[in-house]
């Protein structure tokens, strides 16, 4: 029996632009402390000049950072112009740019600087462009949006659930975490496996049941975010493989070449393997039992680690890095937050869609 079909209205743009917003937030007033007012005298950091030394890495960084915050800046305002969209992506991302550069000055360990909002801005606009194109394209706007009401849960509540996965899907760019792991690895070099002491029984059970767990529990979300229980095993295995080439590509750029696959563990190899095999077993079961596995799954996989505390207290593995500037270790600390807090973040979104048992059934198109 056919469903129904959704409503050709997204709040997508809006709820990716606001994670992307509150990472932006993160990234650049991380470590958030000392606060402390500028030494009298200081000027203005827009007044400070041009750094007499910068570097292409800092230039590309700044730019790709606020390239996808200006995409979906554009994309918010139905029926505007493309030069209101570009202008719109670029204005608020120059916005942002500048609060932030501003509250720099008062965290000492940052450094605020007119290049960094010159080339924040520049990001924003890049961004806007190809948004402003997607939105005055009535093809291409017409095939996203029968996709999306096609393929995935309709309403605001898919829209959540879409920019979570997102959100997942990102965090897992970090090389230096474990793969669909929440904590990094505690094992200082990749390159010192074979002279470090061999991992005990108990914390390559821990790392298994973490993900496993894990495993489940985002193939599950995957699968409740679907319309069509037949297009979940499909719908895994592409996010999976999404997942190993995002974190495999950024680990062969960021990463000596000894060191790029620190992330491949037999304890975590195993896990996934357990999850792959009850995966298929959870996502028969009816949907408020899916529900219910799914939330135990996340939070399962989130408290695991807390009984091994080495991987609780294992610091970012910024020595792994091929990069010698301060942003990485940024990265590292958003990308760690992230995978922490989105378990929970998920068993929130769980808990709305289990008041909604019937969603994808025929007659239901809220």
């Amino acid at each position: 029996m056919e469903l129904p079909p959704a409503p050709k209205h997204t709040r997508l743009p809006h709820v990716l632009a606001a994670l992307y917003a509150i990472a932006i937030v993160y990234v650049s007033l991380d470590p958030f402390s000392p606060w402390l007012a500028p030494p009298p005298g200081t000027p203005f950091f827009l007044f400070e000049g041009w750094p007499a030394r910068w570097t292409r890495y800092d230039a590309a960084l700044n730019v790709l950072a606020y390239a996808p915050f200006g995409f979906f800046l554009a994309l918010l305002r139905r029926g505007a112009t493309p030069l209101t969209r570009v202008a719109q992506g670029a204005a608020i991302g120059v916005a942002l740019s500048f609060a932030m550069e501003t509250l720099q000055m008062y965290v000492p360990p940052r450094d605020a600087s007119p290049f960094d909002l010159a080339m924040n801005g520049t990001g924003a606009l890049l961004g806007a462009v190809p948004a402003a194109w997607l939105a005055g394209s009535a093809r291409a706007r017409k095939a996203i949006y029968d996709l999306r009401a096609r393929v995935f849960l309709p309403g605001h509540l898919g829209d959540v659930g879409l920019a979570l996965l997102a959100l997942w899907l990102a965090a897992q760019m970090n090389p230096g975490i474990p793969l669909f792991a929440a904590t990094f690895d505690a094992d200082p070099m990749p390159g010192l496996a074979a002279i470090a002491p061999a991992q005990d029984g108990a914390s390559l059970l821990i790392q298994a049941a973490a993900s496993a767990f894990h495993l489940l529990g985002v193939g599950l979300f995957v699968a409740l975010l679907l319309r069509r229980r037949a297009n979940a095993g499909i719908a895994v295995l592409v996010l999976i493989g999404i997942a190993l080439a995002f974190k495999g590509a950024a680990g062969a750029w960021m990463l000596k070449s000894a060191a790029w696959q620190a992330w491949v563990k037999p304890g975590v190899l195993t896990g996934i393997a357990g999850g792959a095999l009850l995966l298929p077993v959870a996502i028969g079961l009816p949907r408020p039992a899916q529900v219910a596995v799914c939330a135990i799954a996340l939070l399962s996989a989130l408290l695991a680690p807390v009984l091994v505390p080495e991987t609780l207290s294992a610091r970012p593995p910024v020595a792994l890095f091929d990069w010698h500037y301060g942003q990485l270790l940024n990265y590292n600390g958003l990308t760690r937050s992230v995978l922490l807090a989105w378990p929970l973040l998920a068993a929130a979104w769980l808990f709305a869609l289990a008041g909604r048992p019937g969603w994808g059934m025929p007659g239901d198109a809220r």
